[in-house]
């Protein structure tokens, strides 16, 4: 597996474990249990990617990234199924969705690797091991700073629309500071 592949795996398990996290913050007991729960998990697994030569525990990782988006699909279905807007369910939609987008992603691209390693022979997954493809310096920093601003754009307005963001201190905005005019 390419370093790229992993960076982008690595950057969109931190993007759905920082909107756990923060939806978490801010949502009733036992929601907040599992979405912290879930975003700790996340983080954990994304820096034992980033920092290893390939992913640890796939089929583990591929089931559980599916574990959030599952949550929340039933939260949200039950909960207009029975009146209940979303903010009274404690999940903001719009965070929701962008960590369910990252989920599927980590999904998606689990299940491809996983799928590759049951056809591969393994005397092709042995030289594939032993030779992989790095990746050249620029082609590097371009994927590096793509994924960090697919992922930042995408993050930041989620984390601005929980609870943790809607009571924030503005930054850039003076504080404390009186005008004389």
């Amino acid at each position: 597996m390419t370093p790229v592949i992993r960076m982008w795996l690595g950057f969109a398990a931190i993007g759905a474990a920082l909107i756990h996290l923060a939806v978490g913050a801010g949502a009733p007991l036992p929601l907040s249990i599992l979405l912290v729960g879930f975003g700790l998990t996340e983080l954990g697994w994304a820096v034992v990617t980033l920092s290893q030569s390939r992913p640890v525990a796939i089929r583990v990782a591929f089931g559980a990234t599916l574990i959030p988006v599952l949550v929340f699909a039933t939260t949200a279905t039950l909960g207009s199924g029975l009146g209940v807007s979303a903010a009274e369910t404690g999940l903001p939609m719009y965070p929701m969705v962008i960590a369910s987008l990252f989920n599927l992603y980590l999904a998606g691209s689990l299940a491809v690797i996983i799928r590759k390693k049951a056809h591969a022979s393994p005397a092709a997954v042995s030289e594939r091991t032993r030779t992989v493809a790095q990746p050249g310096g620029w082609r590097f920093l371009t994927a590096l700073v793509v994924a960090g601003l697919v992922v930042s754009g995408l993050t930041t307005p989620a984390l601005a629309a929980t609870n943790a963001g809607l009571y924030a201190v503005p930054h850039g905005a003076p504080s404390g500071v009186h005008s004389s005019h």
